[in-house]
């Protein structure tokens, strides 16, 4: 019983200080959120990104906007709640998503996700929903401080004898935009979302995967691309519709390493305000290679679960925006680290 309660706290300990580090970094960096960043900003692909590594051991939500997730394309028999930890520590090349002058500045962006996955009786759909908190802090970042709520639902088909098989979705993601430390919402969004995953994997040979319910244990390769459309509702205006388009691709190097990379292209069309119609085009490859702390170093299976089985991810990521109004085209890399652990129970 000893051993178990000190199993537990580790997580709990660890979650603490996250959002003790986040709150104390933005009561001493009490700034108002730029509003490009508002508008553009957020850490959506970098965090799917980072979510979406071929690392079986570190649980996440099957819920992303990258077709080569793990588990995205199959179904989750038993109802599973997974927590996920987030502890970046980034240099971010335009903090303020300027189109020039924005500062370039350390950054860390702790996230909290709290997340549970079911089928629906017998059927292929599987229902999900999350809770994330985000904060985003930076050293020499004037007016780039922001903090985020993201909750989510999602529905999607599962074929459950192949986990290979066309995935469509539907999934309504709301974010509350708040200034340091959520102190002001200065703005809510939401987006509906409409869909299809499709993944194909292959063995380390590159030779492809037959259909099977659960094929990720013989998968070194995966290629896939998720491919949707959405209407955004936002206050204050302007509301949007977008096409998004993401290809994607993840490499078992071992069983501590593995690659990935991930490129979302969007298209935005916003409504017209004052009779100017902006037009957005955004482009987000990011490159992961991760590190998952073998087990040994924990002192064994159980004791490296109860740490929520850590991972070191080396992530490089560009966010490339052009559009038709002034003011609105920005170029921002974002370069560094990211310590990931996952619980599920």
């Amino acid at each position: 019983m000893n051993q178990l309660r000190l199993g537990l706290s580790h997580p709990a300990a660890f979650v603490a200080v996250l959002i003790f580090e986040a709150l104390r970094a933005g009561f001493a960096v009490a700034q108002t959120a730029n509003s490009n960043a508002g508008l553009e900003g957020g850490q959506d692909a970098l965090f799917d990104a980072v979510l979406a590594t071929p690392n079986y051991r570190t649980p996440v939500l099957p819920d992303s906007g990258v077709a080569t997730a793990p588990g995205l394309e199959q179904p989750v028999r038993v109802p599973q709640f997974t927590l996920n930890a987030l502890a970046p520590a980034l240099f971010n090349s335009n903090a303020q998503f300027l189109s020039s002058g924005g500062s370039k500045a350390f950054e860390g962006s702790p996230l909290i996700r709290l997340g549970w996955a079911s089928q629906v009786f017998d059927t292929p759909i599987r229902i999900s929903g999350a809770a994330s908190f985000e904060t985003e802090r930076f050293v020499n970042g004037p007016g780039a401080a922001i903090d985020y709520i993201r909750p989510s639902a999602r529905a999607q088909y599962v074929n459950p004898e192949n986990d290979q098989a066309y995935s469509p979705f539907l999934s309504y993601v709301p974010r509350l935009d708040f200034d340091p430390t959520f102190a002001n919402n200065f703005a809510t969004r939401q987006d509906i979302n409409f869909g299809i995953d499709k993944v194909f994997n292959f063995d380390g040979a590159f030779n492809r995967l037959p259909p099977a319910s659960n094929s990720s244990s013989a998968t070194a390769w995966s290629l896939g691309f998720s491919i949707s459309g959405q209407q955004r509702f936002r206050d204050p205006r302007p509301q949007s519709h977008a096409f998004i388009f993401t290809p994607s691709a993840s490499y078992v190097i071992s069983e501590q390493w593995n690659a990935s990379f991930s490129m979302p292209i969007t298209r935005r069309w916003f409504e017209t305000i004052d009779g100017i119609d902006q037009r957005n085009l955004t482009w987000e490859p990011t490159g992961v290679v991760e590190y998952v702390i073998p087990v040994e170093w924990h002192g064994g299976p159980d004791a490296a679960r109860w740490r929520g089985n850590p991972a070191i991810d080396f992530v490089a990521g560009l966010e490339r925006n052009w559009s038709n109004v002034s003011g609105r085209e920005y170029t921002q890399w974002r370069v560094g680290l990211v310590f990931k652990t996952g619980w599920r129970f």
